[in-house]
């Protein structure tokens, strides 16, 4: 079988450094109106995007480090004690969540009554359409491993959240910051059924 031979120039365009990796947040556009604040509240502090399909779409999909042409999206959520984003549902995709340090507590269910918890080294992986979110339960700034894997680029624009998240956003920031999430591509539709259930 033929082998392919890479530069040590080509093989890095494939890798990932920490180091130099821009959290998600610092790409949001502050002239929608949208607070940094309510932006890390709807995804977690601090996500670092590895690695992505090279036309993923949504608001977390900004400047990945290695572009690819598999359906996976690759992510480190960095989030200090008590933090973790809201509620939310893939319609689409499959997510992943493997513990890297710290302690997870991994919820799900249309307001989140259901629970696990996840220790170093510990994983789950929660299929399409089910509202879950996860929270760091350690005392310390933990780290999670988050992959998201779909059968289209197209795809992984799916993230849809519920009703009571969007009731906690507008009470926090006014009923205008829906408005402005929906500008960049947030809904507030998981559960409700819409055209994308009679797909199936």
């Amino acid at each position: 079988m033929k082998t392919v031979n890479f530069t040590p120039a080509e093989m890095e365009l494939r890798v990932a450094r920490f180091k130099e990796l821009k959290p998600q947040s610092n790409s949001y556009d502050a002239n929608v109106g949208i607070p940094q604040e309510a932006y890390e509240m709807m995804t977690a502090r601090t996500l670092y995007l590895l690695m992505s399909p090279k036309n993923q779409g949504g608001p977390m999909a900004q400047h990945p480090a290695v572009t690819t042409d598999d359906k996976m999206s690759v992510i480190i959520a960095e989030c200090p004690p008590g933090d973790g984003p809201l509620l939310h549902a893939h319609q689409f995709t499959r997510e992943t969540f493997f513990c890297l340090n710290g302690r997870f507590k991994i919820q799900w269910g249309d307001e989140g009554e259901s629970e696990t918890f996840l220790d170093p080294l510990d994983m789950i992986a929660v299929p399409p359409g089910v509202v879950r979110r996860f929270e760091n339960v350690s005392d310390e700034t933990a780290r999670l491993l988050v992959w998201i894997n779909g059968d289209s680029e197209e795809a992984f624009n799916d993230i849809d959240h519920p009703q009571i998240e969007a009731d906690r956003l507008a009470d926090k920031f006014g009923d205008d910051i829906l408005d402005k999430m929906r500008t960049i591509g947030v809904t507030f539709e998981a559960g409700v059924e819409d055209g994308r259930d009679a797909a199936e």
